[in-house]
């Protein structure tokens, strides 16, 4: 207990060291500032509970091996392993308290603190705003880039960087020396005012067009951003990878390593006939069955041991509840504002499509223009090989959200021992990468009506990398979550794996105290940290699997440590000698002895 708190406490005073300037004198009430430094314990909990273990043990049998008690317990007969059994017992128990933690209490309180972020960003503009980063005021629409952001009531900001989105016919950007962000007086539309700058704008339509516009002063309001503080309740459909419990994640995994099968038979198939037309290329989703791993293998334990589903059986409501009239009235306003954003949506949706199939056509006139001309220039004869270039008719055109061939649709599920009655048509995986299959089934369409039949080899390619594209997006997108569901059992068992490596190593070397402690530590923690840093760095980028990445280092370390543990009835030091530099010495003395006898 004195180790986990002293190092709890050190990380989380160096975090609040960071944070504090932040949050306090914004205008936040202390409660809100008190339930964000308490959201931020467990994420550091998760990182400090197998570091204690490590100290507590070193420290334990450092002690004992010190006073003489190791000696006095084998003159009575104790075997070595008999002696480590009692830390091998503790490291299991804390080993599944910490699995239990990081799969139910980490992730909803990293959801919560998520959540409260999002309000109070919502509230405070320049709050979570940082510097050299591309930072979303309103996501989709409006994106802010400063090199410097005065975080006091000024809100002053240094080398400011704006991408406007907003119009999809359009794309802007502002360059400014200086800039003010501060809310308007409604305290829900940002001001922006900006200093000595030019605004740079393309057309989609003239795409070899740009458009140039310089500055003294320039003010810029966008509006429906902020809003007065308060907590919302988290939703479970906005949760990130390390905001769901081992089974969501499982589920999620399933879900994508479908996404990868079918993203690789698509490969496969543009590999093998690149010039093939572009429906061909691609074909429905394919419905693979649950992977079978660490994370199965949990749920189906938890499904069999205590009934549940997905370890959030508390979450689910049992029957309707009874609401109070202000719950009533806010159910229907929520109702209204949703089927607002539904008809708003859906409009926009109608302005795109319009907006697409004018491009769409002016492209087309266009380009049978050029070959017009060139038929004239030719004396009117239609080149060998060439075609005429029809307009895409508006039905062929896919709607926003459509399903189209290639994009990514998870599997419908099926129940299983595991993860239970799961829901039989789920909506797409990933959003964006829906849209990205949709742009550039498009792309791959408008090439293929407007390119003469002599280039179908450079379409081919395009359709080729086209696909490869969307097969490492779903490779990462499977590893995220295999990552993510490894990590939690490796960083519980590491608790079990340091009681078994720390009793042998304070034996071994007994008049080490304190400072064999603080160093083996030191060394036994960054050795394990920067290995699992950089092995989830190395299997985000698919270069190594994600078990090896997130258990290498733990299988080496039980190595190393049952090494120690068969050579324990081996030590040459006691607490009244010994050790390391009397081991030295017998060495430097026999290599004497050989040399003179030599």
């Amino acid at each position: 207990m004195f180790a986990f708190t002293t190092l709890t406490s050190l990380l989380l005073l160096n975090f609040i060291s960071r944070q504090f300037r932040e949050l306090v004198g914004k205008g936040l009430p202390w409660p809100v500032i008190g339930e964000f430094f308490m959201l931020s314990i467990p994420f550091t909990v998760a990182l400090t509970v197998p570091m204690s273990v490590l100290v507590a043990v070193l420290y334990a049998y450092s002690r004992l091996a010190s006073e003489n008690e190791i000696t006095a317990m084998k003159a009575n007969g104790v075997s070595p392993l008999r002696l480590v059994m009692p830390a091998i017992g503790f490291g299991i128990f804390m080993s599944i308290a910490l699995l239990a933690f990081n799969d139910q209490v980490l992730p909803r309180a990293n959801h919560r603190l998520k959540t409260l972020q999002d309000d109070i960003s919502q509230t405070k503009p320049t709050l979570l705003l940082k510097d050299q980063v591309i930072n979303p005021i309103a996501e989709g629409k409006f994106y802010l880039k400063a090199g410097r952001i005065d975080r006091t009531d000024s809100g002053r900001m240094k080398q400011v960087v704006i991408y406007d989105l907003a119009d999809p016919m359009r794309r802007r950007t502002i360059f400014a020396d200086s800039g003010i962000i501060a809310f308007s007086a409604n305290k829900v539309d940002i001001d922006l005012t900006l200093f000595d700058g030019q605004m740079q704008e393309v057309a989609t339509d003239k795409p070899t067009q740009l458009d140039r516009l310089f500055y003294k002063q320039d003010r810029i309001r966008i509006k429906d951003v902020g809003r007065e503080l308060h907590t919302s309740q988290p939703s479970s459909s906005s949760k990130g990878d390390r905001e769901m419990s081992v089974c969501e994640m499982q589920r999620q995994y399933w879900m994508s390593n479908s996404s990868y099968a079918s993203a690789l038979r698509d490969y496969q198939k543009t590999a093998k006939a690149p010039n093939s037309a572009p429906d061909a290329a691609f074909s429905p989703p394919l419905h693979t069955p649950e992977p079978h791993g660490i994370g199965w293998a949990y749920c189906t334990l938890l499904h069999g041991v205590f009934g549940v589903k997905e370890a959030q059986a508390a979450e689910v409501p049992l029957g309707p509840r009874r609401q109070s009239p202000q719950q009533a009235q806010d159910s229907v306003k929520r109702a209204g504002a949703q089927d607002s954003a539904k008809k708003q949506a859906a409009q926009d949706s109608v302005k795109q499509r319009a907006m697409q199939d004018s491009a769409r056509q002016k492209a087309a006139q266009d380009s049978a223009k050029r070959r017009a001309d060139s038929a004239n220039a030719r004396g009117g004869v239609p080149a060998a090989g060439a075609a005429p270039f029809p307009v895409l008719p508006a039905t062929q055109v896919p709607a926003p959200g459509a399903p189209v061939p290639g994009a990514v649709v998870p599997p419908a599920f099926a129940p299983s021992s595991g993860m239970g009655a799961a829901p039989q048509a789920a909506a797409g995986a990933d959003t964006n990468l829906s849209q990205e299959a949709i742009a550039a089934k498009a792309a791959a369409e408008l090439m293929r009506l407007n390119t003469p039949k002599e280039d179908g080899n450079q379409m081919g390619k395009a359709r080729l990398l086209e696909a490869k594209m969307r097969l490492d997006i779903a490779e990462r997108a499977r590893n995220r979550y295999a990552i993510e569901i490894h990590k939690k059992f490796s960083l519980a068992l590491a608790c079990l794996i340091f009681c078994i490596v720390a009793p042998p190593i304070a034996l071994r070397f007994p008049r080490g105290g304190v400072g064999l402690v603080i160093g083996v530590s030191l060394a036994v923690f960054a050795l394990y940290y920067v290995g699992l840093i950089g092995g989830e760095a190395l299997a985000n980028k698919a270069i190594m699997p994600p078990f090896w990445a997130m258990w290498g280092t733990n299988v080496i370390m039980t190595l190393v440590g049952v090494v120690l543990l068969l050579r324990m009835g081996h030590e040459s030091g006691s607490g009244r000698g010994g050790g390391v530099r009397e081991w030295f010495d017998n060495r430097r003395a026999r290599r004497e002895d050989a040399a003179r006898a030599r």
